[in-house]
């Protein structure tokens, strides 16, 4: 499912600067575009809006993002890895024919599900219909531009895809200046809902021209979740362990009631939102180098079994396999170190350009590592994917989900000072444990690949003719 990040690749080996630049770029976007949308067009509307939107009404407008966003991830959580699943055996098998139309029956099946929960949720806020509509909105939205990156990222246009955020960015800071001078606070958050739309609708665009539509309906996917179980177990712990620290704070005497449905934690919310930010130069880093590299090691890996080749042919490409890691993870902590360490430096600049109060340079401090953590365990559970070791990221992701809504608890009794640990030590856990599945299994890797296979039923042969024992 690698196909976009190798024709970055491609532009990477160019001989000059602008294409490494380029290469950077493109894969910033596709890794984070709504991340990115997200963090300009708050700090766009923060400096917008100081003439006609209340602080109170500032925040309001963070919630509602935040709420839509933590819904689509959770609930789109169940089907996120399942799908890619569906999607990367069908790629495998060459019928990409089916990409589009499997693509709307996950769409509309996760809105039917999910959709009504989520309409209830935000039909009682206090603020008026419109707002209600648009947060459903830009949940449907969201939930859709989640599906749509999935086959996205079996395609070859990049420029298509880094297009759409380009343009819902355009779209969504020239909706909130009109409309939010206009209308104040709905308006605002129309216009950043606009913006998606015009996201989603390309990006739907560019995966129709890329892959066709030529089938009517595509179910097939469903029969994973039978399947593959636990990559479901998987998807909705991972996903729900990223928001259980701020369900625990909105829910604590930190939070704040801004009506009667929406909660917001002002020491939290804001700190661990641009704490994030820190982590893209390893994420972008992992999905245009570490990826693309270790693929072709773990493709030969296989491809010697299917060769039938011998046992010190597997061990020389098990060893490639780990050398391959070991070189691209260093340099990957060398370039997130550098870039955490830069922001740790910077972080009473944040602080004032985000315009947070003082006391929340602790927390976005501490966020910063944490963040730096996270990343290196969501790599490694990539890593547990690539060779299919559900349950060793299982225990990963619900190791994650447990002990930030724990620890965080835990953190809220010791006050300020500690806010912030409680994500740490989730981080921390998670990635140890991964760590040690990692390298447990690539050292018993002949071992893991070739008992797990399914045994033939024996059979005798007698009389010229086979009889099952």
């Amino acid at each position: 499912m690698a196909g976009i990040g190798f024709r970055l690749q491609k532009l990477l080996s160019g001989d000059d600067y602008t294409s490494s630049l380029k290469a950077y770029a493109f894969s910033t976007l596709i890794t984070a575009g709504p991340f990115l949308i997200t963090v300009v067009l708050v700090l766009f509307i923060q400096r917008l809006s100081l003439s006609n939107l209340t602080a109170h009404a500032m925040a309001y407008l963070q919630a509602l993002i935040t709420h839509a966003y933590a819904f689509s991830l959770i609930t789109v959580g169940v089907s996120y890895l399942v799908v890619p699943r569906y999607v990367a055996d069908e790629y495998y098998r060459g019928h990409v024919t089916s990409f589009t139309a499997s693509f709307f029956s996950a769409y509309a099946l996760n809105l039917l599900v999910w959709g009504p929960w989520v309409f209830w949720f935000f039909s009682g806020l206090d603020a008026g219909w419109a707002v209600r509509l648009n947060a459903m909105l830009l949940y449907a939205l969201a939930v859709g531009i989640w599906l749509a990156m999935i086959y996205l990222s079996a395609a070859h246009g990049y420029w298509e895809v880094s297009r759409s955020f380009l343009a819902g960015m355009f779209v969504s800071m020239a909706g909130a200046w009109f409309l939010g001078r206009a209308k104040g606070l709905p308006g605002y958050f129309s216009g950043f809902v606009a913006g998606q739309a015009v996201v989603l609708f390309l990006l739907v665009w560019t995966m129709i021209k890329e892959f066709g539509y030529w089938e009517a309906r595509d179910h097939n996917w469903l029969r994973y979740f039978r399947l593959h179980p636990r990559l479901a177990a998987i998807g909705l712990f991972y996903n729900l362990g990223i928001w259980a620290d701020k369900f625990v704070f909105w829910y604590s005497h930190e939070g704040e009631r801004l009506d009667s449905r929406l909660r917001y934690s002002l020491i939290y919310d804001s700190p661990m939102f641009f704490a994030y930010l820190t982590i893209l130069p390893s994420l972008v880093y992992f999905f245009l180098q570490v990826e693309t590299d270790f693929f072709f090691k773990y493709h030969d890996y296989y491809l010697a079994i299917q060769k039938q080749e011998g046992l010190a042919v597997l061990e020389l490409r098990r060893r490639e396999i780990v050398a391959s890691l070991r070189h691209s993870l260093k340099r990957l902590l060398t370039v997130q170190g550098i870039c955490s360490c830069m922001a740790l430096v910077l972080v009473p600049w944040i602080v004032e350009l985000a315009r947070m109060n003082p006391l929340q340079m602790s927390v976005l401090r501490i966020g910063i590592y944490a963040a730096f953590l996270q990343a290196g365990a969501l790599i490694f559970l990539n890593v547990l994917f690539y060779f299919d070791h559900q349950p060793e990221a299982l225990a990963v992701a619900f190791v994650f989900c447990l002990l930030n809504a724990l620890c965080t608890a835990a953190t809220l009794r010791l006050g300020l000072p500690a806010y912030g640990y409680g994500y740490a030590a989730a981080c921390m856990g998670s990635l140890a444990l991964g760590v040690y599945y990692i390298n447990e299994r690539l050292r018993l890797l002949h071992f893991w690949t070739f008992m797990r296979q399914p045994l033939p039923r024996p059979v005798v042969v007698a009389d010229e003719r086979e009889v099952e024992i």
